[in-house]
């Protein structure tokens, strides 16, 4: 980046007074330009659209507009894809170490405790526009790898990179298995063949690290992934 020139920001939070916090701490620094907020993921992204080649950091509060975990970052990874020239700095109130190995994975440039003083984001910011990846990881994070969510499934990143291998056509497979739909049902809802059904357990079993030899495969998927996807896919039935 060239050196004085101001560094260009955009920023997404559904709360209205926690952006207006960023923009009175951020008007009086002039080292930083809000080029624009925005209070939901549609606007968000339509804001970096139009303005990508002027923005150099775009900053996230992790849990936008309500949704599970795996919404969450599945945005930030859009995010990610859609503008991979742009710094990507990511803050939430659930802060857990299982997330930082996660987006550091993911390309994720800083992430950061939601309770943190401004101070410490204006350091993300001037951290990553020089290539160097910020995260904290203090005595919050030393023995949160896995947490339970209200959902009864346990998050952490192997579940993560399980669950992100499936297909639009196994994620809906392996709804309807985790709604005791047996394979001719799941055939017939999805106007398949019973050999195509049955090639996409398989194939789904495989991404989940189930064997499919053993007799209890599909107690062992609804066990582990049962409740993932009756939440996340339940408009597929």
């Amino acid at each position: 980046m060239e050196e004085n020139r101001k560094i260009k920001i955009a920023i997404i939070d559904d709360a209205k007074l926690t952006l207006m916090g960023w923009i009175e701490y951020f008007k009086e620094n002039p080292e930083i330009e809000i080029v624009g907020t925005a209070l939901n993921k549609e606007a968000f992204l339509k804001l970096c659209t139009e303005k990508q080649d002027l923005l150099d950091v775009l900053i996230l509060d992790k849990n936008i507009d309500g949704k599970t975990q795996f919404d969450d970052f599945s945005f930030i990874e859009e995010i990610r894809t859609r503008f991979p020239k742009q710094k990507i700095i990511v803050y939430t109130w659930d802060y857990h170490a299982s997330h930082i190995t996660f987006l550091k994975e993911k390309k994720i440039d800083g992430y950061l405790p939601g309770n943190s003083d401004p101070k410490i984001m204006y350091a993300a910011i001037k951290s990553v526009v020089i290539d160097k990846p910020y995260f904290l990881n203090n005595i919050k994070t030393k023995n949160a790898d896995k947490s339970t969510y209200d959902s009864g499934y346990e998050f952490d990143t192997g579940f993560i990179k399980h669950v992100s291998n499936l297909t639009p056509a196994e994620n809906k497979v392996a709804t309807l298995l985790a709604h005791d739909m047996q394979t001719r049902q799941i055939a017939n809802k999805l106007e398949m063949s019973v050999k195509s059904i049955e090639k996409h357990i398989s194939s789904i079993y495989i991404h989940l690290n189930i064997s499919a030899k053993q007799v209890h495969a599909r107690s062992e998927f609804n066990r582990y992934y049962g409740s993932y996807f009756r939440e996340k896919y339940s408009a597929l039935l």
